[in-house]
Order: C-alpha cells, then sequence, then structure tokens
C-alpha cells in the first residue's frame, strides 16, 4: 500500500505536467492552412533549379506587418526558402593597381597614373581618393590608356570636396569620381586645386592653393544587383526650432504610411554651379523633432559633375528630416525627391518531387508564436545565379482556417477543476506520512 502511495506522486506530477502542456499547446506548427494570404508563383519549375521571386511592394508590406512568409506547394509540402535582401548600393569589386607615375607642376596641380595588375583589363567604373588634407575642393580630369603612352580623356571636371565643420564635428566629404565603364589598363588623374576667389573683383585670381596630400586610389567596378524599388515622398519646407543659424534650412521628406524603409535619397535641385553640405535625419512625430544622423555628404553641380544624392544608410521611419547648410551664398531649393529601398527575394532551391503551382503564404496581422527565423532554415551554399520569376497578385488564401484558440482557453476553467484537488490531495498524503513517521516495513 504505502509502494503504491510512493508512486502516486511521481504519477501525479506527470500527469500534471502533461496536461499543462497539452493545454497551452507546446508545439505550435504551421501549415498552409494557417495563413490568410497567398500569391501563386508563375512560371515552369525545374528540380534542383535555384530560384529567386522578387517581392512586390504590397507583399513586402504584408511581411513586415506579420514578420512571416512561407512558401508551400499544392499538396501543401513546405519548401525551405529565405528571404533575400539585395543592397541598392550596388556590390563593390577592388582591382589590384600599381602607382607608377607622380608629376607636380608650378601652378599646383598634379598629374597621377595608376596601372591595372591583372593582364586582362577587367571593368572599371569608380575611383575613391584618400587624401589627408582637412580641406579641399579640387576639379580632376580622367584619362585611360591601352599602353600608358596615347591618352584619350574618359571624363573632365569631375570634382573631389570635403568641408569640415569644427563647431558642428561633421565632415562632409565626397572622395568617390564615377565614369562611364571602361576596360583598359591604366589611368590618368589630373587633379587641380580651385583658385581661391579674390577679394577685389578687378583683380586677377589669387595663385592656386598647395597640391592635394592624396594617399592612395582604389580602383574598383561598382556593379548594381538589380534595381531597386523607388517611391517619390513628399517634401516641404520647415524650420526647426532647435536651430536658430540662420545659414540652415530645413525639408521633411514624407515618405508615406506605406513605407518599407529606404537606404538612399536623390534630390532634385534645380540651380546650377552650387556646393553645399547636407545632413539628413530621422524625424520623430511624438516628439517633432529631428533624432538620428543617417547620413552628410557634399551636394553640388559644376557643369556636367553632379552630385545630389546621400546614401550609406538604413531607416524604417516614415519621416525624414533634409539639413542644408547655404553658408552665406544664396540659398539653392529642393524640388523634390526619391527614395530607394533594397530590393527583396524570396530565394528557394526547387524539390526534386512537388505538387504545383507552389504558392508564397503570408501571415495573418496578428503573429502567433512559435516565429521561424527562415534565414536558420537554409542554408545559402555557393550559389550565384538565381532565376527570377515572377510571383502573382497578393490575395486571400482559399484555405485559410481561423486558428483554434489552445484548450486552456476554450475551457478556462478545467485546469482549476483538476488541479485544485489534485493539489489537497498531495497535501493531504504528505501530511498523513509525515504523522505516521516511519513504519515497520520501512525500517525493516
Amino acid at each position: 500500500m504505502h509502494r503504491l502511495q510512493r508512486l502516486g506522486v511521481p504519477v501525479a506530477m506527470a500527469f500534471f505536467a502533461a496536461l499543462v502542456a497539452s493545454s497551452a499547446g507546446a508545439v505550435d506548427r504551421r501549415a498552409a492552412s494557417d495563413f490568410h494570404r497567398r500569391a501563386v508563383i508563375e512560371g515552369a519549375l525545374t528540380a534542383g533549379e535555384a530560384i529567386a521571386v522578387p517581392l512586390t511592394t504590397e507583399a513586402v508590406a504584408a511581411r513586415k506587418r506579420g514578420g512571416e512568409v512561407r512558401l508551400y506547394d499544392a499538396a501543401g509540402r513546405e519548401i525551405p526558402s529565405l528571404v533575400h535582401s539585395a543592397v541598392s548600393r550596388g556590390e563593390v569589386f577592388d582591382r589590384q593597381v600599381t602607382v607608377f607615375n607622380r608629376a607636380f607642376t608650378e601652378d599646383g596641380a598634379q598629374t597621377l597614373a595608376v596601372e591595372l595588375a591583372a593582364r586582362n583589363a577587367p571593368a572599371v567604373n569608380q575611383f575613391v581618393f584618400e587624401i589627408s588634407d582637412p580641406e579641399y575642393n579640387a576639379r580632376v580630369r580622367v584619362e585611360s590608356s591601352d599602353d600608358g603612352e596615347s591618352w584619350r580623356i574618359v571624363r573632365d571636371g569631375l570634382h573631389l570636396i570635403r568641408h569640415r565643420v569644427e563647431t558642428e564635428k561633421i565632415d562632409y566629404e565626397h572622395n568617390a569620381l564615377r565614369i562611364p565603364t571602361s576596360r583598359t589598363r591604366f589611368y590618368r588623374f589630373t587633379v587641380r586645386p580651385t583658385f581661391a576667389p579674390p577679394e577685389d573683383p578687378a583683380a586677377p585670381d589669387a595663385p592656386a592653393e598647395e597640391p592635394l596630400d592624396i594617399t592612395a586610389v582604389a580602383v574598383r567596378e561598382v556593379v548594381q544587383r538589380g534595381s531597386a524599388l523607388t517611391l517619390r515622398p513628399t517634401i516641404e519646407r520647415y524650420d526647426d526650432a532647435r536651430d536658430d543659424d540662420p545659414r540652415h534650412h530645413y525639408w521633411k521628406i514624407d515618405l508615406g504610411s506605406g513605407s518599407l524603409g529606404v537606404d538612399s535619397l536623390v534630390l532634385s535641385i534645380p540651380e546650377t554651379d552650387f556646393a553645399r553640405s547636407a545632413a539628413l535625419f530621422e524625424w520623430d512625430a511624438t516628439r517633432g523633432r529631428r533624432t538620428r544622423q543617417l547620413a552628410t555628404t557634399m551636394l553640388f553641380r559644376f557643369g556636367d559633375d553632379a552630385h545630389t544624392e546621400l546614401s550609406n544608410f538604413s531607416t524604417d521611419s516614415q519621416v525624414l528630416a533634409l539639413r542644408i547648410d547655404q553658408g552665406d551664398d544664396a540659398p539653392v531649393t529642393v524640388r523634390s525627391a526619391v527614395a530607394k529601398r533594397p530590393r527583396q527575394q524570396l530565394r528557394f532551391l526547387v524539390p526534386d518531387a512537388f505538387e504545383p503551382p507552389l504558392a508564397l503564404y503570408f501571415q495573418p496581422d496578428a503573429v502567433r508564436a512559435p516565429k521561424y527565423d527562415l534565414a536558420r532554415r537554409l542554408t545559402e551554399h555557393e550559389i550565384t545565379t538565381f532565376r527570377e520569376i515572377p510571383m502573382g497578385a497578393l490575395a486571400a488564401n482559399p484555405g485559410y482556417a481561423e486558428p483554434t484558440p489552445p484548450r486552456s482557453e476554450r475551457i478556462p476553467y478545467l485546469l482549476y477543476v483538476l488541479v485544485i484537488p489534485l493539489v489537497i490531495g498531495l497535501g493531504w498524503y504528505i501530511v498523513r506520512t509525515i504523522q505516521k513517521g516511519p513504519t515497520d516495513e520501512d525500517d525493516a
């Protein structure tokens, strides 16, 4: 009898644990019927093929609200997949170079030539200068050559600019030159600092500044991996109550309630021949003020050389704040803006056996736990080429079934009805055992 009583304690505890786990729903696995939106994948598929499905703006918005997207075939079998975000700034390939010539002239200009180390000249479309001078403004002419002797002009009138504002601890810099894609082994740069403006307009130009202290030149190819998704936000001027500097002009850039995050902003400025420092911030609508600084740059246009883009940032903020330091010059006006965000794709490998068509299923607005991290469910092996196929329109999932609430919600008092007698009985058993003390059988 006592042995049965002793055995009853762990049995009761195991029964109680199983009851709690069952009522709480310890495992919550997904099925195609759990998702209330879906989009059928269009196009023929081959087993083992690497596929990328670009997500539409509506699909990305649905994913952002719910946080999950899954891939199933017509039989309801899930296919491992992950969401990949393509960086709209592009992929950078550095080219190995050798600096073999540097010359200076009396007017402050310098000529710097580089040779690509590769025998077969690879594609090049960007040069990035490392310059140690704290401030500079220079014009650059870029030439190319196949043999290092006969040169042809690729671009002329490009600019390198750096402006530091010590009081604000901000360094505005533009040290990258873009050219049409070229495939030659030799490049030559003629860098000429701008002349200091004379105080008297009738006086001759002041002598040129000292040559720039160029410490390195990176030769690169920037490849845009697919086009970024763009949107045209609204823009309006406003006065910042926290900044009383009259040289600072501010604009609010509203990306709209459907904003899904951006990583670059291109401004439309109609004025010609200008150079202004600019900074981009997030805007907190609750506090009515700009907050985190996202990017700084030099905005300028000189002839056919222009730079009006702020990049190398990422934000989900709906409203941004733009500040332009007009200095002592006539102010420039921002007419419009174009924001860009990375394009998202659903990537997967076509299984050997599946029932078409495949479809993307999107999580309902109310997220159910547990939320799976799809990036951990599929490992991308060295796959560099994905065939893109479109997805159909996002529509209601005909097989969607309302989730069944857990047993504890359907019968809320069931646990109390079963647990309270169990606790009372367990307490009574412990008290009786203590009162009786050890039995003869236990002593034996």
